[in-house]
């Protein structure tokens, strides 16, 4: 062809040269299909350095016409081969030379070898892969994937050729192929990547040098690839939440997130900022949304911008990926608790569909097993479904459609001539979930998300006794943004977030003997079914001067029910961060968060109040955060909660509870905004974050305190645990084999003694006489967990093993407190013995 070879020798290479080097050997390039395909022709402009021995050192491009061919070109020069230049004393010495590589589609070389390389296991495309193919008589080609993974070799000699596929962090695999005329030589890498040294897969990566700038004073993030292994946690992203700093220890296991001092059912769960009933199956096992689905989960103890309101407490954000697959996957999974199952399905270049799911199958082992006397026993059971739309739009927006159930429910029947439940539970929810994202050319953000769909919580005792809470929710979250960056130093953002629901109730139980007021063992009862709007608006303006952002916010919720009540919280807030350098950072937040009553409280017909007002909580806080190099980082806060107008009475009245009930003795008075309280406290997280090493301490100082009514003493909150420790930690070790283990201490929580008893002749049965309330505590929790981890990769797919043995020590922690029968004695709930999961996880 009419490629040259120019002389342009560099001092720095050749001082003087009597014989520049000769093209002995050159090599097709591969010619870009697009280009190919519409007969386009290109030159590049190569500059090349040879060696003595006249082999190609590097190779430059230094001028060119279309990119699409340059990486081509310098495949291609990097297989040459010259005679060596020579000085004028006939010695071999280094040359550099520009060499123009003309492509004509007429004269291009056709393709020999056609393929791809992988990630062994997942199956990844990797780009960048360098590919050698080299012969049996030692000729050499050279060649890289692409985006996609997909690699060309063009012009081969037939014969027998050895490819050798290689890439940083990844082992390198040989394959053998022959090239025949006019056959294209197709073929397969899967590579094996050593995590030991690379680390552990991820789609990009970052190098953390200095604080992240942020709003947000207390937000905490997860991401699901850095906490899948924790021991204790059995893979689910959102339970690792129990171990963060603010969160006190829940008995039993179960799924109540006690943040801040504060009662479980006053913090709140959202996806993606729209609102959910629950974030936990029955006893805490798992999360109700498949963990492959989410992106990261968002923890925010207190403090919390004007964004989310309606809460005393924390809230839960769990936030769902929104990037389609770059391939269809999956995963399949089975341990001691429950089947899962998780499918993505990439439908066209924009649009991608994907379907989740798991269920419990505890009542099908354990049903047969307990049920062999007169009660009937229904274990546990639960289950959840998603699925989910997605489109990437050309124009920057995201668009996706996602379904979700769940479904807890267990059951004790009694046997006779007919069978009667004695005590049956259910929760379950439905929703549709519709998202429109879009970002401007000038920097706003325009994020919309609608959710609708009924909840019910169901409860019957005795065969003779029900309970529900019913209610079908729309709510809708559209907000448009813009915020801080490089070029801007103030940021906005604007949010409307109205909920509309028709909600029912039903309370209709017996009461236990601990709870009979005057020898009557029957609540009221109380029946409604009312439509509650709940509009809010928000804004807040972030601005920065220099190393100092201060974000001030101001939220309004109103509150109607039926034509009963109404009402409206008014909620200021201020956050300021300010950088100390790169690597410090001190923050500070104040406002007010206000929490409405329930629509019991406020209805007359179940003896509610409807001049009630909104519960209010003033939070402050302040904090430090520190990294130390790259890999440690220190979170230090201290907050305080000031607690007024609390809605209190009415406690001998039936509940649903998210976990062990409350014992007595019980305010029975009216409802009314006459409790107070506080929360004060101190947490901490230390965070070690290595290659092959993820380790984290919190650690929480904290008191909390009400006052029921005025003129009362105040007492300790049902919840306060002065200190929680939680330190976990996770080691990966050679041949994908992984280790971890984490360590719990809390104290114990206050419970109201029972100091004496009394034995009730007409009802034939003992009721209790309480001490001072929450006078007395149970003793500190300690536990061992222990988590064994073990990868077999596979071509195509991967198969994980684990082991995680909870309470590995058999610690006999007192979980609640409780008595004998007479009330003689106190008869604990201790912790379950050492329970050993194994599970198996396959992807593909």
């Amino acid at each position: 062809d009419a490629n040259e070879v120019l002389d342009s020798p560099s001092p720095a290479v050749l001082v003087e040269s009597a014989t520049l080097p000769v093209l002995i050997s050159e090599v097709p390039a591969v010619y870009p299909e697009d280009a190919l395909a519409s007969g386009q022709s290109a030159e590049v402009r190569l500059q090349i350095d040879v060696s003595i021995l006249g082999e190609v050192v590097s190779v430059e491009v230094v001028g060119s016409t279309d990119e699409a061919f340059d990486r081509a070109a310098v495949l291609a020069a990097r297989s040459f081969r010259f005679t060596p230049a020579r000085n004028d004393q006939g010695q071999q010495v280094d040359a550099r030379v520009e060499y123009v590589y003309r492509f004509k589609a007429s004269k291009a070389a056709p393709v020999s070898v056609e393929g791809v390389v992988r990630e062994s296991g997942v199956r990844t495309p990797i780009p960048g892969a360098q590919i050698r193919a080299v012969a049996s008589d030692g000729a050499v080609r050279f060649g890289e994937t692409d985006a996609s993974g997909r690699f060309r070799l063009a012009g081969l000699p037939v014969g027998t050729w050895q490819l050798v596929a290689a890439v940083s962090g990844h082992v390198e695999e040989v394959v053998e192929v022959q090239v025949a005329d006019e056959n294209v030589a197709m073929t397969e890498f899967f590579l094996l990547r050593d995590e030991v040294r690379a680390g552990p897969r991820a789609d990009e990566v970052l190098e953390i040098t200095a604080l992240a700038e942020r709003t947000e004073i207390s937000e905490r993030t997860l991401s699901k690839e850095e906490i899948r292994y924790l021991p204790g946690t059995g893979g689910d992203v959102v339970r690792v939440i129990q171990n963060l700093p603010g969160v006190a220890r829940a008995p039993l296991n179960t799924g109540q997130l006690r943040i801040r001092g504060t009662a479980p059912e006053d913090s709140l769960y959202f996806l993606d900022g729209a609102r959910i009933p629950i974030v936990f199956h029955f006893s805490g096992l798992t999360t109700v949304v498949s963990s492959d689905l989410l992106e990261e989960v968002g923890y925010f103890p207190g403090s919390y911008s004007v964004r989310y309101g309606r809460a005393l407490g924390g809230l839960v954000d769990l936030r769902t990926r929104n990037a389609l697959p770059e391939r269809s996957n999956g995963n399949l999974s089975v341990d001691l608790y429950q089947v899962a199952l998780f499918a993505e399905q990439r439908i066209g270049k924009r649009s991608a569909l994907t379907v989740a799911g798991r269920r419990s199958y505890a009542d099908a082992i354990l049903n047969p097993i307990l049920n062999t006397g007169d009660t009937t026993v229904q274990a546990p059971r639960y289950y959840d479904f998603q699925t989910r739309w997605v489109r990437d739009g050309e124009d920057g927006s995201w668009t996706d459609v996602l379904f979700l159930l769940s479904d807890d429910r267990f059951r004790f029947l009694g046997q006779g001539e007919e069978e009667v439940v004695l005590a049956g539970f259910a929760t379950t929810f439905q929703k549709v979930r519709i998202q429109h994202l879009r970002t401007m050319t000038d920097g706003w953000k325009l994020d919309w998300v609608g959710l609708a769909g009924p909840e019910n919580q169901f409860f019957e005792y005795q065969g003779s006794s029900q309970a529900y809470e019913q209610q079908m929710q729309f709510s809708l979250r559209a907000e448009a943004s813009r915020p801080l960056s490089d070029e801007r130093d103030v940021g906005v953002r604007l949010g409307l977030e109205p909920m509309l629901s028709r909600q029912k109730f039903l309370y209709d139980i017996a009461r236990p003997p601990e709870k009979s007021v005057g020898g009557s063992r029957f609540a009221p009862r109380e029946k409604a079914d009312a439509m509650v709007w709940m509009p809010s608006t928000y804004g807040e303006i972030s601005g920065r001067l220099g190393p100092l952002t201060m974000t001030p916010g101001l939220r309004l919720d109103g509150y109607t029910a039926g034509s009963q009540a109404a009402m409206w919280a008014v909620d200021p807030r201020l956050t300021g961060r300010l950088s100390l350098g790169q690597t410090t950072s001190l923050k500070a937040g104040m406002g007010r968060h206000s929490q409405f009553p329930t629509l019991r409280q406020v209805l007359p017909e179940s003896d509610g109040n409807p001049q009630l007002t909104p519960e209010q909580a003033i939070q402050s806080s302040v904090g430090v955060e520190q990294l130390v190099g790259q890999a440690l980082s220190v979170d230090l806060t201290a907050f305080h909660h000031a607690l007024k107008d609390l809605v209190v009475g009415r406690e001998d009245r039936f509940r649903f509870y998210s976990g062990p009930p409350p014992a007595g003795p019980f305010d029975t008075g009216s409802y009314a905004n006459e409790g107070t309280g506080r929360v004060i406290g101190l947490e901490s997280i230390v965070r070690l974050d290595l290659q092959n090493t993820l380790a984290f301490v919190s650690f929480t100082l904290s008191r909390s305190e009400r006052v029921n009514r005025p003129g009362e003493e105040a007492s300790l909150f049902e919840y306060d645990q002065p200190l929680v420790i939680n330190a976990l930690a996770t080691q990966k070790l050679p041949r994908r084999w992984r280790v971890g283990a984490r360590v719990r201490y809390g104290s114990g929580n206050p419970y109201t003694p029972v100091t004496n008893r009394i034995y009730d002749l007409e009802r034939r049965e003992f009721v209790p006489v309480y001490g001072e309330p929450d006078s007395a505590r149970l003793p500190p929790f300690f536990s061992l967990d222990i988590r064994v981890d073990k990868d077999f990769v596979f071509r195509k797919w991967t198969l994980t093993a684990y082991l995680d043995v909870q309470n590995a020590t058999y610690a006999k922690n007192v979980e609640v407190q409780g008595y004998t029968y007479d009330y003689g004695e106190e008869d604990p709930v201790l912790s379950s013995p050492p329970l050993p999961v194994f599970g198996l996880r396959g992807e593909w």
